[in-house]
């Protein structure tokens, strides 16, 4: 976002958003023109450095499964990757034949009750990814993740840092949406979460915001309660032998039922623009 694209309304709307979580501070001490490098131009989709696809299976996730319900090993630790047994994983080499990989994937019966598959959504080049939760039912309707007002909230969120969702990558942490928003079982994490492993592999960002406790308890290790977790920057390796900068939040759709809990979004945000800045 730039001075020059800003409407009275949109910093109308950004600063509201800003008093309702209790905001008393700001990201810089001095005020700064607009030719001033922002938090966007530091986060602007990079070239993802290339890499020799992997030969073997044991360059994709080899351990147990993972539920959101399921303690993961110690926080200091990176979490041990779920198993897969499809290592026809490691041979793809794009995102898009990823995408189209997923979309001929039969073996999740999740496929079959879902509307439409939640892929992803945003700039894949992007160096922040954000991972939000299982998709519900806008998300389902539409196929994309984080819309509807969760997502309207999470632009405003976005916003209140100077970004909007050209600027990350956005994906769920399962592809496809449980009956009546019920709770992952294993056996569909297990078959599920080395695609999302692999998702992350290709797009190679350098930073990962995980939205909510579902996602925190599945790729962060000993995550526990999201609101004990929240905030904290920790390292993890996702199957292909390079550490992340992870970091978890509350998911928009929490903040909507609990909006007493805005301010520690805005906390957290603000924790990202440290991190990147």
């Amino acid at each position: 976002m730039t001075a020059k694209s800003e409407t009275a309304d949109d910093l109308l709307a950004v600063l509201t958003w800003q008093q309702q979580m209790g905001i008393d501070e700001t990201l810089v001490d001095d005020p700064v023109s607009a030719a001033t490098v922002t938090l966007r131009d530091i986060l602007a989709p990079h070239q993802a450095p290339v890499r020799q696809p992997a030969t073997s299976a044991d360059s994709l996730p080899v351990s147990g499964t993972v539920t959101p319900q399921e303690q993961t090993p110690a926080l200091d630790k990176a979490s041990p990757p779920p198993s897969s047994g499809t290592g026809q994983l490691t041979a793809i080499a794009s995102i898009a034949a990823l995408k189209g990989a997923l979309q001929d994937f039969d073996q999740c019966a999740l496929k079959y009750t879902a509307s439409n598959m939640v892929f992803s959504d945003g700039n894949e080049g992007a160096r922040l990814m954000v991972i939000s939760d299982v998709p519900g039912r806008e998300e389902d309707r539409i196929g994309l993740p984080l819309i509807g007002a969760a997502g309207q909230l999470f632009d405003r969120m976005l916003a209140s840092i100077g970004l909007s969702r050209a600027d990350v990558y956005i994906t769920s942490l399962l592809p496809w949406r449980p009956p009546g928003n019920r709770t992952p079982t294993s056996e569909e994490m297990a078959l599920l979460l080395p695609w999302l492993y692999r998702h992350i592999q290709l797009a190679a960002p350098e930073y990962v915001l995980v939205l909510g406790g579902g996602p925190a308890k599945a790729l962060i290790p000993d995550a526990g309660s999201i609101l004990k977790i929240r905030g904290k920057w920790t390292e993890i390796e996702f199957g292909d032998g390079i550490e992340r900068q992870v970091m978890a939040s509350l998911h928009p759709e929490y903040l909507l039922r609990s909006p007493a809990q805005k301010r520690l979004a805005w906390t957290d945000l603000l924790a990202l623009a440290d991190k990147i800045l």
